[in-house]
């Protein structure tokens, strides 16, 4: 595709004055090797600004000649600005806050992905025109919670309710302008991953939804306030190290330009395969529940609620915990499997990790400017289950979601089955969503041993848990077995973006007193 450039006819018809000011503004910002770079040397609103004023101008003078250039320069300079100025200033009052309070918060921008036509244009024209930021939907602040809450309660200290305080005032703030009011706002809790996963849920639910109403008794509208609780589900560091643990107790404030883009957010991380670049295990720990201590007050009690039935509005929160689930999902021992599946001894190394290249860019027409790093991936057993909350609203309304029906092709809820060792493990169902790639039923895998022996009737079935991440070339299926009497402990599948065969497996058991894997890589079957 060539560059878009003026017809002859309106580059002859500028006069010397506006072409001479067309070009200084793009030759300023044409030496600029990344938008990061331009961003840092001239401001991103500047530059959203003289973007808008360029494409402004251009049409402009396509349409009206000269006076329409400069009215059209004007009118984009004026859009370019205001796009970006209200994200920018919110950004620089959060760094801040953050000196003043000494508090670390990471902040990355939330832009909205274009088109594959558009980047390929913007590619094209790169060497002749300054390239513009992609537009700003969001930002997100992780803000590290250091001694913010009490430990293992939703109580916040004297220092955590300053900090929270200053921090909703800065929120309220930016939302004096009338295209920010009704700008939605997400609070995400984060635990480490030291104790009972379903209490660790509950305990950042509750913390994320002490923060919510403390943006709300700012000011802010109940209805645009959203929170969730996270837990250890998306780790940002290693929970065997102190560090790691540190940086991954923080509470997430997300602010989007709507709704359409906060459903678009809730949906990428439901799958960002940033997290699990982690586990959610730490090494020594009992898999059996490890509770907690409750700092809360004698004369309050535990909500017994599971994260899925509490309640999203009315008075202010209980800053208590439900005490954890003392039943176990995981072994706490390492034990023989009751079928060998002919494996060999599993490595440190994830046996995949040459085959899945994770797709960062979300894929539901968002992209972030974090930065993933490059931590490798962690087979499926040395990882657990996310134990992740719905998001919730404070004033009790409904959160959009999009629903779609369409599966990708050879996913549509049937069988698929491959024999290891001579025994059958199938998957049913494998039903996975075209449009998003999520699952749309939880499977239940089932086995038939001695299959080449002429056994054709299930020898078992057992609950599971999955979730699936997008990779650039195919599509990661993790699949936890519930049941810790199961022989297998769980599957990490690679599937095609459509088709009935999967590209290659792991199946994770134990044998004796060490862990094993074996080849598994099955099919939609009517075996």
């Amino acid at each position: 595709m060539k560059p878009l450039l003026c017809p002859p006819s309106v580059r002859t018809a500028l006069p010397f004055r506006l072409t001479l000011l067309m070009t200084l503004i793009a030759t300023s910002l044409s030496g600029c090797q990344t938008i990061n770079q331009a961003g840092d040397s001239v401001g991103r609103t500047t530059l959203g600004c003289v973007g808008g004023a360029l494409l402004g101008g251009v049409i402009g003078a396509a349409v009206s000649g000269e006076k329409g250039a400069l009215k059209g320069a004007a009118i984009g300079l004026a859009a370019g600005c205001v796009a970006g100025y209200a994200w920018e200033e919110h950004e620089k009052e959060l760094r801040r806050l953050a000196e003043e309070e000494n508090m670390r918060i990471e902040i990355e921008r939330v832009y909205a992905q274009q088109g594959a036509e558009l980047q390929q244009r913007r590619a094209e024209q790169q060497a002749s025109s300054p390239q513009q930021e992609p537009q700003t939907v969001g930002l997100v602040a992780q803000v590290a919670d250091e001694a913010m809450f009490n430990v293992g309660s939703a109580e916040l200290t004297t220092a955590g309710q300053r900090q929270l305080d200053k921090l909703a005032a800065l929120f309220f703030k930016n939302r004096q302008q009338e295209e920010q009011k009704k700008a939605p706002v997400l609070v995400i809790g984060h635990t480490d991953a030291t104790g009972d996963a379903a209490f660790n849920q509950q305990l950042s639910e509750q913390r994320a939804r002490q923060v919510v109403e403390i943006l709300a008794r700012q000011g802010i509208a109940r209805e645009h306030l959203y929170y969730q609780g996270a837990g250890a589900g998306r780790p940002l560091a290693d929970n065997n190290t102190e560090a790691g643990r540190a940086a991954n107790r923080r509470v997430e404030l997300v602010e989007l330009q709507d709704d359409q883009v906060l459903a678009q957010r809730i949906a990428a991380e439901q799958q960002n395969p940033r997290y699990i670049q982690h586990g959610t295990s730490v090494v020594g720990q009992s898999k059996s529940s490890v509770p907690l201590k409750s700092a809360a007050p004698k004369t309050k009690k535990s909500p017994t609620t599971t994260p899925t039935t509490a309640k999203t509005s009315g008075t202010k929160p209980v800053a208590t915990v439900a005490k954890p689930n003392k039943t176990s999902k995981k072994k706490s021992a390492i034990a023989a499997s009751a079928i060998d599946f002919g494996g060999k001894p599993a490595s440190s190394q994830w046996e995949l990790i040459a085959s899945f290249k994770p797709d960062y860019s979300a894929g539901f027409g968002l992209i972030s400017s974090a930065i993933a790093n490059e931590a490798p991936l962690a087979s499926c057993s040395q990882d657990a289950p996310r134990v992740i909350g719905e998001v919730k609203n404070l004033a009790g309304k409904a959160v959009e979601q999009h629903k779609t029906t369409e599966y990708l092709p050879g996913m549509n809820g049937k069988v698929w089955a491959a024999k290891v060792n001579g025994h059958v493990v199938y998957i049913n169902p494998v039903a996975v969503l075209k449009e998003d790639a999520q699952l749309a039923q939880q499977p239940t895998i089932a086995v038939t041993e001695h299959y080449d022996q002429g056994q054709r009737k299930i020898t078992a079935r057992y609950p599971a848990v999955a979730t699936t991440y997008k990779g650039k070339d195919n599509l990661l299926m993790r699949v936890f077995i519930e049941d810790p009497q199961a022989p297998m402990q769980c599957l990490d599948i690679l599937l095609p973006y459509g088709g009935p065969q999967a590209q290659q497996g792991a199946l994770y058991y134990d044998k004796v007193d060490q862990e094993f894997v074996a080849d598994y890589a099955p099919r939609n079957t009517s075996i």
